[in-house]
């Protein structure tokens, strides 16, 4: 993976993360470890997902 499609993932992650916290932000606050939750998974899938940059 090179810098760009990395960059690309990067910006990829924060859109969703984003319109995550878009679909929550009117709700109840009771609904917020529900957005807490999935924004955990979408951080760890990503983190799962990139690659070692080696020394």
């Amino acid at each position: 993976m090179n810098d760009q499609e990395y960059d690309d993932g990067e910006a990829k992650l924060v859109e969703q993360i984003i319109s995550i916290q878009r679909n929550y932000y009117f709700e109840k606050r009771n609904v917020k470890t529900e957005r807490q939750r999935k924004i955990r998974e979408l951080i760890e899938k990503a983190s799962k997902a990139e690659p070692s940059h080696g020394n």
